[in-house]
């Protein structure tokens, strides 16, 4: 565990910090030549860029807010800590995120599709994050008897408040998470897009991870909630039933149905 990655005089960097930092860094960058490239950069992409960041920070912290009202309020703390030291979801970043570039394209009048140029950024952003994570934070998953399994120090397990599963080894959740993000940003930057709907790429990405993290949050150690489930699978639920729910309206109404070609009829000149 390297909760901290340096002390630089009165300057303490912290690895989850600066993985999240250079994941954004990195995202934008991808995105800004990916459009320069279509050549579609315009001014408008910075504001819209801007918005995309603090809804995203946003949603990060308001969707899982619920989760630490009683805490919160128990420690006679004002609801308005939630926002700035509250838990922090992906699922809400990237909600928070796409909702914000919606409102401000509207305002903008930019009326452009440019998911597809955000879907290899957020992959390979996700994927930086998430390293940041497996750096320094606990529990990495749930008990495992696999050969892959990972164990902690019980010093750095004794660093958080709760850590079930710390005492043995445990799924590397965040390795696998890496993993599919990695393979994602693979398929995307050598297929371009994958469906020829411009905007569509982007949302197959999101609902292929949507049921994956699904999936892993198994594995993955946060606290039953209800029904059997987590906080992230509880909030997946809704978002990943409005992206299926949008791609069953694309399937019926042929937008993916390849055109057949025209026969060509051949006159034989006198």
């Amino acid at each position: 565990m390297i909760p901290v990655l340096a002390d630089l005089g009165p300057i303490r960097v912290y690895t989850h910090d600066l993985f999240s930092l250079l994941a954004v860094l990195v995202g934008l960058g991808l995105y800004y030549r990916s459009l320069r490239q279509a050549r579609i950069l315009d001014e408008r992409i910075v504001p819209i860029s801007l918005a995309a960041l603090l809804g995203g920070a946003l949603g990060a912290r308001l969707i899982t807010s619920w989760e630490a009202v009683d805490e919160v309020t128990a420690a006679g703390l004002p609801l308005s800590y939630v926002l700035t030291h509250g838990p922090r979801s992906v699922i809400g970043g990237l909600a928070g995120g796409y909702l914000a570039i919606v409102l401000s394209k509207r305002a903008l009048g930019y009326s452009r599709s440019t998911g597809d140029h955000y879907a290899a950024a957020i992959a390979l952003a996700l994927a930086i994050g998430r390293v940041g994570c497996f750096l320094s934070e606990l529990p990495l998953g749930t008990p495992t008897d696999l050969p892959w399994g990972m164990s902690v120090s019980p010093e750095a397990a004794g660093a958080f408040p709760r850590c079930p599963g710390c005492g043995g080894p445990m799924h590397p959740s965040m390795l696998y998470e890496i993993g599919f993000h990695l393979g994602a940003f693979a398929l995307i930057s050598w297929r371009g897009r994958l469906l020829p709907v411009r905007g569509d790429t982007l949302k197959a990405y999101l609902l292929a991870y949507g049921l994956f993290r699904f999936g892993v949050e198994f594995v993955r150690g946060n606290e039953v909630q209800a029904l059997g489930l987590s906080g992230p699978q509880l909030v997946l639920i809704p978002l990943v039933a409005l992206l299926v729910a949008h791609f069953a309206r694309q399937l019926r109404s042929g937008a993916y149905r390849v055109p057949m070609p025209q026969p060509v009829l051949i006159t034989q000149g006198r």
